[in-house]
């Protein structure tokens, strides 16, 4: 057994779960002086999500699969926890059950790229009901709520009113945000590359207006 864990095929396995542990221990060692791993890597975290993927809106760009992947409800830390344990436990099922129904040699390739995907769904499926349990994660140095008056810029799609698009901005903490917005004139839309004025927050998106320079 310990030679199958060893086993060069597993070592990318291997690494990802001590990474788990070695995780488990700064995480406790922070908390016996007072400095918290899971608060420290959602403060340092450079990217903020401020979308609901239950929504009924387009999925399209980036935010989305961010969103499906749970890394705007879950803290970092966790996140990590979960992707790699589901990471190194299905790469080692998938190597066992290989191993075991065919003689011929196994692609390493093969073996990474399906524990990788299959990590992903598992992440996703375990990390949404995980998030009901957990407080909503605010990671962002700012509350969402206080983007009021700050400008962005459209990234992904055309924005019109009941189609929202995506667009990014920069808080004064120099944390960058992905958000939903929608134009707040019935006559108005927003273009990719296009600079708009976040005004009123919505549940699921901003309301917006045409940044006049």
């Amino acid at each position: 057994m310990i030679e199958f864990l060893l086993a060069d095929i597993n070592v990318g396995f291997a690494i990802a779960l001590c990474s788990v542990l070695a995780l488990a221990i700064l995480e406790g060692v922070g908390m016996l002086i007072g400095l918290s791993m899971l608060n420290l890597l959602d403060h340092i975290s450079p990217i903020d999500l401020d979308i609901d993927v239950d929504a009924d809106l387009p999925m399209t760009g980036l935010t989305p699969l961010l969103g499906w992947l749970c890394l705007n409800r879950l803290p970092l830390l966790i996140w990590l926890v979960l992707f790699l344990t589901s990471f190194g436990i299905t790469g080692y099922t998938l190597n066992y059950i290989l191993l075991n129904s065919f003689t011929v040699n196994i692609s390493e390739f093969l073996t990474y790229s399906l524990s990788f995907i299959l990590s992903l769904y598992i992440t996703h499926h375990i990390g949404v009901p995980l998030s009901r349990l957990l407080p909503k994660n605010e990671s962002s140095a700012i509350s969402n709520n206080s983007f009021n008056g700050l400008i962005a810029t459209i990234t992904i799609g055309t924005a019109k009113q009941g189609s929202p698009a995506e667009a990014s901005l920069t808080d004064s903490y120099n944390q960058k945000h992905y958000v939903l917005v929608t134009p707040d004139s019935d006559d108005e839309e927003f273009s990719q590359g296009q600079q708009i004025v976040l005004v009123e927050k919505k549940e699921t998106f901003w309301l917006a207006i045409k940044f006049n320079q």
